[in-house]
């Protein structure tokens, strides 16, 4: 059972293949409309930071015990799938009461870095919380830490109809990117290459370029109209971190990628012949995008269905 705290669309079309799992139960704790208010106050990041605020289980308690029950009287085995973000809506002595009374498996995946701000309560619960299996989405961080590695979180959507065509396509916050895409962007029209760039929430006093938008977030719905209309997806990274979105969208809607992300190079599904990894702007072969390539069906691997079968064959 893959556990809920509050809402998330993104997260929720990741792993909607779980949807269509038998195997599978994916539920939410957030409570009904009117009470959603004090729900989220009371699960407040900041007001847990330092330690749990108490009676927080209050919310999934009977919920959650009437499923563990139900589950037990039917001789079922149960694993509860927690994630960084869904952790925290938990109070850790009922976690363990769950474990101790129905003997439940317990596995938390890490969905951001160890060192994110996302991440720092779930690290706090995971040493007090004797989990079956921890994973995380990065490998450097899962190595340091001792934990697995999973990559299985991307599940593929019915791409909708594109608007205007573009070659290349980014669209992201600024996170100490912009100089990058911006030099990216400059270099794209130097070579007669059309684009579609956006940098969310824009960092410095610089003057803004034409022809990129400023401060204009997308939902993913919106994100996944222009895929579908562009040949390239720009992967644009600040420094050290996991691969991001956009190297799964170009593997599994069959795009090709530029990226400045080194990490890239030890993904699954990695193919120099339609990725481009580049240091900087000017690394940028027009070539990449004239060359026709015969690009493989993508086969279903980064399926969250996928790090199910793993976890079944773990715990059987």
């Amino acid at each position: 059972m893959f556990t809920g705290g509050e809402s998330n669309e993104l997260f929720d079309i990741m792993f909607s293949d779980l949807n269509k799992d038998a195997r599978v139960t994916v539920e939410s704790g957030l409570p009904q409309h009117d009470l959603k208010g004090l729900y989220k106050l009371h699960h407040a990041r900041s007001l847990n930071r330092r330690r749990p605020a108490p009676f927080r289980y209050v919310w999934e308690s009977s919920k959650m015990e009437a499923l563990l029950r139900r589950t037990s009287e039917e001789h079922k085995e149960l694993c509860l799938i927690f994630n960084n973000f869904s952790l925290p809506y938990f109070e850790p002595s009922q976690i363990k009461a769950w474990q101790r009374r129905y003997g439940v498996k317990l596995v938390l995946c890490f969905i951001d870095r160890l060192s994110s701000y996302f991440a720092a309560e779930a690290r706090m619960y995971a040493d007090n919380i004797r989990f079956d299996a921890v994973y995380s989405y990065y490998k450097k961080d899962a190595q340091s830490a001792g934990y697995d590695y999973f990559d299985c979180y991307y599940s593929k959507q019915d791409l909708p109809e594109g608007g205007d065509k573009a070659a290349a396509y980014f669209w992201g916050s600024d996170t100490g990117r912009r100089p990058m895409v911006e030099d990216i962007y400059k270099r794209l029209n130097e070579l007669g290459i059309s684009s579609r760039m956006g940098i969310c929430y824009a960092q410095g006093e610089e003057p803004r370029l034409d022809g990129i938008v400023y401060d204009k977030p997308k939902d993913y719905a919106q994100i996944m109209k222009d895929i579908a209309s562009a040949d390239v997806l720009l992967d644009i990274i600040a420094g050290e971190g996991g691969v991001s979105l956009r190297y799964y969208e170009a593997v599994v809607y069959g795009k090709k990628l530029i990226s400045n992300n080194p990490e890239i190079k030890n993904m699954r599904y990695y193919d120099p012949e339609r990725m481009l990894l580049i240091k900087k702007a000017q690394d940028i072969d027009p070539g990449f995008f004239e060359k026709d390539i015969d690009i493989k069906p993508y086969d279903g691997g980064f399926s969250p269905a996928c790090w199910v079968n793993e976890l079944d064959a773990r715990f059987s």
